[in-house]
Order: structure tokens, then C-alpha cells, then sequence
């Protein structure tokens, strides 16, 4: 618990869709003042289109008395056509990808970069939900088909299709990469989960080895979840439960706003600025789930909105969060919240909100790493979905789920000093997952269409992203090197 800053510079909520191995194609044609004439066509062909102002898709009549041929069926029997989230569950899929480990640590980002580091949280988000946008938008391919109108077609189903459009390895490395990367996240979320309960249960009389392997022990029920739809309600709970520990903390801190004092902000120092900017840099990725978000939405047309909204309402919360709760404990936060709050009823709140946060959190990683391995078709491993969505899953989809636990369980208990490990990882990978790769896409897939502004904005953001990667690097290498030393001295 010592190295807390570490797992900010890793964590990240993360994600890529379900991979689908079917050829779906979506063709939708977009027209600027009415948004009701919207058609479809699958994989053979066959078109659907809106015949409701609420978006509800049927089939266009191929016969005269207004029915289907045999062959041909309404959109909504289609899995691989269209998903069955409403834009609100995507929501809080997104939510909960974007409130990683790192949270905690918001306010100390402040006490490190003064309010650079309130903007940069701001910054952060903004890049965040550009490239969020972008990453979808490299799935479609566009045609303008006259009087203003443009057809959008998915040639693309996930992230790891896009980066197969730069390299013919591409796809595989990505997988690989975000495979590492999300599996580090969930071994984090258990090895925090234990560190926080023995801190809010001291004494209890259990281990922090024994509440790791508990914790495990209950997610187990939840990682058999096939779908993100399902999985939503538990990132409706996980994010109920985060908003409660901020409105706690902000509560306590406007108890204490006779002690405040905006003018012991700390001034801009470029080493403090440094941390605060890592810290933030990689804590709000939700890159990898979006292709997964969009494709389960029932209502496509309202991807870029709900984005919007989720980012919005998600700076508002953790800017005044982090802000009330730096002037409250000023130069005594610490690099995490929770070591601020009285003892007591009040921080077994908050650590126990967040407790429950991360465990709902888990079951999203173990699906995101499901299916990468799916999507990179190893010949070794049989498929862990099929293409019912509805059906149970087989007896070996459930035996490596329950192995993939297990692994993480190994990996939380076993390596020394394991934040801090992946800290020097998640420098590595997460400026390339959430803000380099989505630009590197948009530059090369739609370069056509892109105007002047569109490419600057995706440059920017590049160097941007590898500036905070290298320091990030530099910062969560130096703290594993000094720890390693220590243990053999």
C-alpha cells in the first residue's frame, strides 16, 4: 500500500467488444433532417429500415401482402445485426471502465501539480472522449450518396480489426497487449480489495492473503456473464456505489470548509506536475470497450451523446471530488484518500464503497480477456462463445474462466511489490491503447476525409500521450528499482 501511485499510473477500465466471427456488415444511411429513415442490411443482404420515431427496426415487405420470405428475418433476430442495450447501460459500462484505481489518488494529484493538475484532469477527458469517438468512427467506411446524405457501412468489428488495417500482426499484438494489460488491472482490483479490508477490518483476526482469496472466492458466480448488457447492472451498482463514496468525502469536506484555503494550492513545479499528470494520464481509458459499447446498443444513433454525457458527468464528479478534498486535508493528503478519513464509521464507508466497486469491476476484465482470446482464434483453445448469446456456456468456457481467476488470484498473492510491476507495464501499454493507437487509426483509415484541424488535434494527442507514457515510465521504474534494493538490503 506503500506504492499507491503506481496503480494510478496503470489502471484504466478497459475495453474491446465481444469478437464476432461473423461478416456483418451494417449499412446506415444517415440523413441530416430525418433521422427516421434509417436502413440496414446484414451480412446477405436482406434490408431492414425505422418505420418508428423511437427506432424500433422491422423488415422492409419483400411481398405484396406486406410479409417476409422464409428466409428473411426481422433485424431483432439478428445477433450479430444489432445489440440490445439501452444507451443507458452502455453508459454505465463506460462509467465504470472510465473510474479506474486511480480515483483514489485524484485528490493527491493536486497536493503534487496544483491546479495544472485540476486542468490536466479536465484535458485528459476532453483527448479521452475524442479518441473514444474516433476509435468507433474507424470502424465505419463512409460514401456520400447524394443530397447531403452519407451512407456509413461497419467493415469492422472490433479493435483489434483496425489494427490489422496497419499491420497483418497488428491485430494479434493488440490483443496481446491489451490481454496483459486488463489481466494486470483485475489482479489489482483483488490485491486493493484485500489491502482495504484488512485496513477497515484490523480486527478481525484475517489476513490479507485470506480477504484476497475470499473476494475471489465470491466473484466467481459473476464472471460467467456472456454479454455486456448483462454485465451493466453490475457497473449500475459499481458506479451507484463510487458516487456515493465522493458525495461521502465531499460531504465530510464541507464540514470542514472553515479550514479551507484556496490559496495553499501549490504552485506549478514541474516534478510535482509530472506525477499529478501520470497519475491522471491512464486513469480514465475506456478506448478498448467502445467497439463492444456501440455494437450493443440498440439505438447506434446515440453513441456519440451518451459519450458525451458519461465524460461530462464523470469530470464533474471526480474534478469536485479531488478539488473539496485537497483544500480539506491540504498538505496532509495522502496518496490515498481513504488513509484521510477519520477512523471510524466514515472511511470503512468509503473503503468498503470501493471495495464493492472494484469486485463488480472484475467480472468486466475477466470478459474483456475472454474475448481477446477469442478474437485471436488460437487453434490450442477451443471458442468460448458461441454464437447463441442466450445459450449457457460450455463446460470448457466455464473451466478457463474459472483458470483465468485463478491465475490473477496467483499473481495478486505471489510477486513482490506487484503495483509497482504494473505501474512500469501500464507506462508501457496504456498511452498507446487509449490515445495514440485510436489517432494512428483515424490518420490512416479516414486521412480522405479528415480536415486540417482533425489532424493536428490527432498529432497533439500522440505526443501528448508519449510524453505522459516516458514519464510515467521514468517515474513507476525509479519506485520499482528503490523497492527491489530495499527488500535486498
Amino acid at each position: 500500500m506503500d506504492h499507491l501511485r503506481s496503480i494510478g499510473l496503470h489502471v484504466r477500465s478497459n475495453f474491446q467488444s465481444v469478437a464476432s466471427n461473423s461478416e456483418y456488415r451494417e449499412d446506415i444511411e444517415l440523413c441530416p433532417k430525418d433521422e427516421s429513415n434509417v436502413s440496414y442490411t446484414n451480412s446477405n443482404h436482406h434490408k431492414f429500415q425505422s418505420s418508428e420515431k423511437n427506432g424500433h427496426v422491422g423488415p422492409i415487405p419483400n411481398n405484396q401482402d406486406g410479409t417476409c420470405s422464409a428466409n428473411e428475418l426481422p433485424l431483432s433476430h439478428t445477433p450479430e445485426s444489432t445489440g440490445n442495450s439501452s444507451t443507458w447501460q452502455a453508459g454505465w459500462n463506460v462509467a465504470n471502465c472510465m473510474q479506474g484505481i486511480g480515483i483514489l489518488s485524484l485528490p493527491y494529484t493536486i497536493k503534487q501539480g496544483g491546479l495544472a493538475a485540476l486542468i490536466s484532469i479536465a484535458a485528459v477527458l476532453f483527448i479521452g472522449n475524442y479518441t473514444s469517438k474516433i476509435l468507433v468512427q474507424c470502424l465505419y467506411e463512409e460514401e456520400d450518396i447524394g443530397n447531403g446524405k452519407i451512407r456509413r457501412t461497419r467493415v469492422r468489428n472490433t479493435y483489434s480489426d483496425l489494427a490489422d488495417e496497419m499491420h497483418k500482426y497488428g491485430g494479434t499484438l493488440l490483443n496481446i497487449m491489451q490481454i496483459i494489460d486488463v489481466t494486470a488491472v483485475a489482479t489489482l482490483y483483488l490485491e486493493l480489495s484485500g489491502s482495504l479490508l484488512v485496513d477497515t477490518f484490523p480486527y478481525a483476526g484475517i489476513s490479507k492473503l485470506s480477504w484476497i482469496v475470499i473476494s475471489t472466492v465470491i466473484l466467481i458466480p459473476t464472471i460467467f456473464f456472456r454479454n455486456l448488457t448483462r454485465i451493466a447492472w453490475l457497473s449500475l451498482i459499481a458506479v451507484l456505489s463510487l458516487i456515493v463514496m465522493y458525495f461521502s468525502v465531499v460531504w465530510y469536506s464541507f464540514g470542514k470548509s472553515l479550514m479551507w484555503d484556496v490559496s495553499e494550492i501549490p504552485p506549478f513545479e514541474i516534478q510535482g506536475f509530472a506525477v499529478s499528470s501520470s497519475i491522471i494520464l491512464f486513469n480514465f481509458g475506456t478506448q478498448f470497450i467502445m467497439p463492444g459499447v456501440e455494437e450493443s446498443m440498440s439505438n447506434k444513433s446515440k453513441f456519440n451523446i451518451m459519450v458525451d454525457i458519461t465524460y461530462f458527468i464523470t469530470g464533474v464528479l471526480n474534478t469536485s471530488y479531488a478539488f473539496f478534498a485537497y483544500i480539506t486535508f491540504g498538505d496532509d493528503t495522502k496518496e490515498f484518500i481513504t488513509y484521510n478519513m477519520p477512523l471510524g464509521v466514515l472511511q470503512a464507508l468509503v473503503s468498503m464503497l470501493f471495495v464493492i466497486k472494484s469486485l463488480l469491476s472484475y467480472p468486466l476484465m475477466i470478459f474483456i480477456v475472454v474475448s481477446s482470446l477469442d478474437a485471436m482464434h488460437l487453434s490450442i483453445l477451443p471458442p468460448c462463445y458461441s454464437s447463441n448469446p442466450d445459450k449457457r456456456p460450455s463446460l470448457w468456457a466455464m473451466i478457463f474462466r474459472i483458470v483465468l481467476v485463478l491465475f490473477t488470484l496467483f499473481l495478486a498473492i505471489v510477486i513482490p511489490h506487484y503495483t509497482l510491476l504494473m505501474g512500469v507495464t501500464g507506462s508501457l501499454t496504456a498511452p498507446w491503447l487509449d490515445f495514440i493507437f485510436p489517432c494512428l487509426f483515424h490518420l490512416k483509415l479516414k486521412w480522405n476525409r479528415l480536415t486540417g484541424t482533425q489532424v493536428c488535434m490527432n498529432i497533439v494527442v500522440i505526443f501528448v500521450a508519449l510524453f505522459g507514457g516516458m514519464v510515467g515510465l521514468l517515474f513507476s521504474s525509479k519506485a520499482l528499482i528503490q523497492a527491489y534494493i530495499k527488500d535486498f538490503t
